[in-house]
Order: C-alpha cells, then sequence, then structure tokens
C-alpha cells in the first residue's frame, strides 16, 4: 500500500516537471506579450518615446477613416469566404460522396486535393499575373472580350478590387477542407442510409435533414478558423503590393502590420497595438457566438 502511494506521488511530481516547462513557455511567448500588447494600447509606444495617453488610440483608432473602411473590406472578405469555403466544399464533398462510380471518385478526391498542395502565394501570383492581370492578354479580359466587353484592371482598379479579391482562387473547392467534409460524410453510419432510404428521404434533403446535423463538429471548426484567420489575415493585400493606407482595399491586419514596420513617422507601435486589441475582441466575440450556436444545434438534433 505504502509503495502504490509512493509510486503516484512519484508519477505526479513526474509529470508536474513535464507541464511546467511548457506553462512557462507558453505563459512567457504567448500571455505575456498579449497582456503588454493590452497595456501598451494605452500609450503613446513607438521606439523613441513611451507615454501614457490613455483611451486617445482607440479615439483615433475609431475616428479614422481609413480604418473604418479597413474594417468594411474586411467584414466583407471574411463572410464571403467563409460562405464559399464551406458551402462549396460541402457540395464538392456531397458530389464525389454520391458519385456512383466509387474508382472515378478516388480519381477526383485526390484531383481536388491537388490544389491544397500549391503554396498560396503561387495561387495568388498566378491569379495577379495571369488570370486577373488588368492586360488585354489577361485570361479573365480574353473571356470577357469574347462576349464584346471591354478589359478590366481588376486589382488595379479602386471600384473593383474587392470583388476581384473575392473572385481570387474561384471556383473556391479543393484543399484540406473537401477533404475533412468527406471524411465526415463517410463517417457516418450505414444504417443511418438505411434508415433514411426506408422512409423514402430524397437526396436533396437528406442533406439537410440527415447530413448537416452530422458534420455540425466539422463546420463549427471551420467557421472558427475562418474567422480568426480572415480577421486577422492581409496576406492577398501584402502579394498584390497595395498599399496599407489605401481605403479601397486595405484590411484592419494590414494596417497592424504597417504601424509597426512601416518605419519612421509611420511607426506607432501603441495604435498598433490598439488594432490588435481591437481584433481580439472581435474575434473572442464572435467565435464564441459561433460556439454557442453550433452547441445549441447539437443539442437540438442529440449528436
Amino acid at each position: 500500500m505504502f509503495l502504490r502511494k509512493s509510486k503516484k506521488k512519484t508519477d505526479g511530481k513526474a509529470a508536474f516537471l513535464w507541464l511546467i516547462l511548457p506553462v512557462v513557455f507558453v505563459a512567457l511567448f504567448c500571455v505575456y506579450p498579449a497582456i503588454t500588447a493590452i497595456v501598451r494600447s494605452f500609450m503613446d509606444w513607438s521606439p523613441s518615446k513611451s507615454e501614457w495617453i490613455w483611451f486617445d488610440n482607440y479615439k483615433n483608432l475609431f475616428s479614422d477613416g481609413v480604418f473604418g473602411a479597413a474594417f468594411k473590406n474586411m467584414l466583407i472578405l471574411v463572410f464571403f469566404g467563409m460562405f464559399t469555403g464551406n458551402v462549396m466544399t460541402l457540395i464538392l464533398a456531397e458530389l464525389l460522396f454520391n458519385f456512383a462510380w466509387k474508382k472515378t471518385e478516388k480519381v477526383y478526391r485526390y484531383l481536388f486535393l491537388l490544389p491544397a498542395l500549391v503554396p498560396g502565394m503561387v495561387s495568388v501570383l498566378l491569379w495577379k499575373n495571369v488570370v486577373l492581370s488588368g492586360t488585354e492578354e489577361g485570361l479573365m479580359n480574353v473571356i470577357v472580350s469574347w462576349f464584346g466587353g471591354e478589359a478590366q484592371a481588376w486589382y488595379y482598379d479602386k471600384g473593383q478590387v474587392i470583388f476581384s479579391m473575392l473572385l481570387t482562387n474561384f471556383p473556391w473547392v479543393g484543399g484540406v477542407s473537401f477533404l475533412i467534409y468527406l471524411s465526415g460524410l463517410q463517417a457516418i453510419p450505414e444504417s443511418v442510409y438505411e434508415a433514411a432510404d426506408l422512409d423514402g428521404l430524397s437526396h436533396f434533403k437528406r442533406v439537410f435533414v440527415m447530413d448537416l446535423p452530422f458534420l455540425v463538429g466539422q463546420i463549427k471548426y471551420f467557421i472558427v478558423i475562418g474567422i480568426i484567420s480572415g480577421v486577422q489575415g492581409y496576406d492577398l493585400q501584402l502579394i498584390l503590393g497595395f498599399s496599407a493606407i489605401d481605403e479601397a482595399s486595405t484590411v484592419p491586419g494590414y494596417l497592424l502590420y504597417y504601424y509597426t514596420y512601416g518605419g519612421g513617422n509611420a511607426t506607432n507601435y501603441g495604435y498598433a497595438s490598439a488594432i490588435g486589441v481591437v481584433l481580439f475582441v472581435l474575434t473572442m466575440t464572435i467565435t464564441t457566438l459561433s460556439n454557442k450556436i453550433s452547441e445549441k444545434r447539437q443539442k437540438e438534433n442529440g449528436i
């Protein structure tokens, strides 16, 4: 009995020692910078000075027309990206899952997975220089000319730049998300499909009555990840070479990058920290609401 107790104590100490190191690293490199950013958002903080100005950064932020335009652009890109990234991939997964010829279905599955192997930068540069190049030789302009239309500037037209960014990577299918949705459909028990056939459910009705409730976990995951990456992202603007203070194309994440690494008079760490705090609160709020809604749906469906 004594040996068992001493062994449990030894195991507990070993577990504590193994856990304390990652906890220290998380606290040092994740928690501490986040707390520091919140504190610094109330300061006029730059490489040359650091003084308390309290809520001035937030006042300037919410009265800044560039930030307002960036916030609007971000909302458009995030919600459109979440819609296309989930709906289009889910439709593709449903089509392949119900494909009659299973051997051909395997070939298509690998083909639609190939886009995930292509680096995102390569894909964006392809769209920038070939598909929506803004020249008469650009692929999209050639297609437009077939129908008697005029060549468009696409990314280089302030009135079309957001639409062009939404169009990038059309038809928004393939990759890892498609594979996860397909795996989720394949994990549904065969008995459920047999019961659906006995009830006379059509394929279309079965998607809403049976498939979607079983895929709530995957949908929840992609919504949360889509919100986080969409709110924080600015890679598309950076790769395309847009100005961070151009109201037509910028997003809050790009402004944060600009005020942190812009150099010279543009550098304002306190203002950048305020942008980061606003994005954090926004992301936290939307993801919490999303989790609450998905949990409610799971309880309603008994999953």
